[in-house]
C-alpha cells in the first residue's frame, strides 16, 4: 500500500495545529498575568456555580463594610459634636457660678451665652459630605435655626429669641426693655408676675419642649436606622429634638436674653441658678446620648470585625477554586511559546518545499 501525502493537506494539518497552539498561548498568558484559570466553566465544571455564589456572597459583604464603615464615620463625628457640646456648656456653667457673686457681671454672662448659643446650633447642624447627623430621618436639611434668627412673618415662625421675648411680653404685659423690667421680683408676687413663675409657665418652657420642633428644629424624632449585618440594624442617626439639647438651650438662652437687662440683684442670682440648674440637666443627658453613641459604634465595630472574617473565609475559598498555580502558569506559558514558535518554523520550512526541486 503506497500512502502520499500532499503539499496541500500537510499545509491544513499544520494551520489546524498552527492555531491550536495560539489558542494554547493565549490561555496561558491569561493565566499567567490573572492567576486565574482563562475558562472558569470548563475548568471548574460542576463547581463554576459554587464559585459564583461565594463570590456574589463576597461581594455582598464588602458592600456591606462599605456602609458599615460610614456609619462609624458618622458615629464618629455625632461623638466629636456632644463633646463639644458637654465641654462647652460645662465651662460655661463654671464661669456663670463664678460671676454669681459679683453684680452686674450677668451682663458679661450674656455675651458669652450667645456664643455658645451659636456653637450649640453649629454642633447640632453638623454634616457628613452633606448628611446631617442630627436630622432624624431628615438628614437633607440642617436641624437646628439660629438663635436670633427673625421671622419675616407668618406662616414662617418666630426665631428662638423672638418667641422668648413675645412670651415675655405677653406675660408681663410690657415689652422686655421696658424699665418696668427692673422690678421685677425673683419670686413671691401674689400675682405671679415674679421671674419663678414666669420661668415655669407653661408659655416659658415649651419653648424648650413642646413647641420645640416650631421655634428650633425641623430634625425628626424617628433616627435614621441602618443594617449592619443580616437581620440587624441599628440607630444610624442622632435626633436635634433630644430633650438634653432644649436643656442646655433653656439654660443658655436664659442668661442670653435676660442676663443683658437691667435686673436687681435678687433676680440676677435668681436666673443665674434657673440656667445653672438647666445646664446641669443638659449636661448630664447630653454625656448619656455620649455614651450610647458609643455603645453603638463599639457594636458596629465588632460587627465589622465579624464581617471580615466571613469575608476572608470567602477569598480563600474563592482563590482555591478560581486561582492557577502560579509556577506551572509560568511553565506552561514557556511551553507555548516554544511549541509555537518552532510550529511556525516548520510551517515556513513547508512552504519553501518545490517538486522542481527534485525534478
Amino acid at each position: 500500500m503506497v500512502y502520499s501525502v500532499s503539499t496541500l493537506s500537510s499545509s491544513l494539518r499544520l494551520s489546524d495545529y498552527l492555531i491550536d497552539q495560539r489558542a494554547r498561548l493565549d490561555k496561558a498568558v491569561i493565566e499567567n498575568a490573572s492567576k486565574k484559570h482563562a475558562d472558569m466553566g470548563l475548568t471548574l465544571g460542576a463547581q463554576t456555580g459554587a464559585a459564583a455564589s461565594f463570590r456574589s456572597e463576597f461581594y455582598q459583604l464588602e458592600s456591606q463594610l462599605d456602609t458599615n464603615r460610614q456609619l462609624v464615620t458618622r458615629l464618629d463625628v455625632m461623638d466629636t459634636a456632644l463633646d463639644n457640646m458637654h465641654n462647652s456648656a460645662s465651662t460655661f456653667r463654671s464661669d456663670l457660678i463664678a460671676l454669681k457673686s459679683n453684680s452686674n457681671n450677668l451682663k458679661t454672662a450674656s455675651n458669652l451665652a450667645y456664643t455658645e448659643l451659636d456653637k450649640l446650633t453649629n454642633s447640632l447642624n453638623t454634616n457628613v459630605s452633606g448628611v446631617y447627623v442630627f436630622g432624624g430621618i431628615n438628614t437633607g436639611t440642617a436641624p437646628a435655626a439660629d438663635f436670633q434668627f427673625k421671622s419675616p412673618g407668618a406662616p414662617v415662625p418666630l426665631g428662638p429669641e423672638e418667641q422668648i421675648e413675645k412670651v415675655f411680653n405677653d406675660y408681663f404685659m410690657h415689652g422686655i426693655d421696658d424699665p418696668a423690667t427692673a422690678s421685677i421680683p425673683a419670686s413671691g408676687d401674689p400675682l405671679g408676675k415674679d421671674w419663678e413663675t414666669f420661668l415655669e409657665s407653661p408659655a416659658f418652657k415649651d419653648i424648650f419642649d413642646a413647641d420645640w420642633t416650631t421655634h428650633w428644629s425641623s430634625a425628626t424624632d424617628e433616627k435614621m436606622t441602618s443594617t449592619i449585618e443580616n437581620g440587624v440594624t441599628t440607630t444610624g442617626s442622632g435626633s436635634a429634638n433630644e430633650k438634653a439639647f432644649g436643656e442646655l438651650a433653656e439654660g443658655l438662652s436664659i442668661v442670653a436674653v435676660f442676663g443683658k437687662l437691667e435686673l436687681n440683684v435678687e433676680a440676677e442670682k435668681f436666673i443665674t441658678d434657673r440656667a445653672v440648674n438647666s445646664l446641669n440637666g443638659g449636661v448630664d443627658k447630653t454625656i448619656a446620648i455620649e455614651a450610647q453613641n458609643g455603645a453603638i459604634k463599639t457594636n458596629v465595630e465588632r460587627t465589622n470585625s465579624d464581617v471580615i472574617a466571613k469575608r476572608d473565609v470567602l477569598n480563600v475559598r474563592i482563590n482555591d477554586l478560581e486561582n492557577v498555580d502560579e509556577n506551572r502558569a509560568a511553565v506552561e506559558l514557556s511551553l507555548a511559546q516554544t511549541q509555537l514558535e518552532a510550529t511556525y518554523a516548520i510551517t515556513a520550512k513547508i512552504k519553501d518545499l518545490n517538486i522542481l526541486k527534485y525534478l
